[in-house]
């Protein structure tokens, strides 16, 4: 039709413009990377988890190693008791070794994005500042979507951050951890 023109709707502002009116400075995509694999790294699966086929010869080892010690002394001596006591010894190491998580088995951390809505923010964790700013840009852009991004440990959120994000385009609004405000 010729007047389809006319009632067209305007063209959305792009993103950077739509930043510089509302004087909101992003965390750069760079630095939210970096951060990212600085905490992938931080964070890395233990030695046991990597190696975890080492773990239960390890542990069966460290029994053989007792009956071995036991057997050895008791045959040594005529006297059963220091056997008893050397057996009793090395349990006891191997299970201060364990309790105290020597032999930890945690995975490595992996992150994790979703979307979320403003009426979420709050029960996500997402700091007041982070959420004002995700609050008047998505005011000011309709259509555009909130990402929470989340480090997960075996399923306990270490480090969130949070993206704004319309058309394809991203930009994080910020970084944070339970205590502090990391990028804003």
């Amino acid at each position: 039709m010729p007047f389809d023109a006319l009632i067209a709707p305007a063209a959305p502002k792009p993103l950077a413009l739509l930043l510089e009116e509302h004087d909101i400075a992003p965390v750069p995509l760079q630095a939210l990377a970096s951060h990212c694999q600085a905490q992938l790294d931080r964070f890395a699966p233990s030695f046991w988890y990597r190696h975890q086929t080492w773990l239960p010869v390890g542990l069966i080892g460290s029994v053989g190693c007792m009956a071995a010690s036991g057997g050895l002394s008791h045959a040594m001596m005529s006297d059963p008791l220091p056997s008893s006591w050397l057996s009793l010894g090395w349990l006891s190491v191997m299970a201060l070794l364990i309790l105290f998580g020597v032999f930890r088995v945690s995975a490595g951390a992996r992150w994790e994005e979703r979307w979320v809505g403003l009426d979420e923010l709050r029960r996500a964790g997402v700091p007041e500042p982070i959420a004002s700013r995700a609050r008047l840009l998505l005011r000011a852009a309709p259509g555009a979507a909130l990402i929470l991004g989340e480090l997960k440990q075996e399923e306990v959120v270490l480090d969130p951050y949070l993206l704004f994000e319309r058309d394809g385009e991203r930009v994080c609004l910020g970084i944070w951890d339970d205590r502090q405000i990391i990028a804003l």
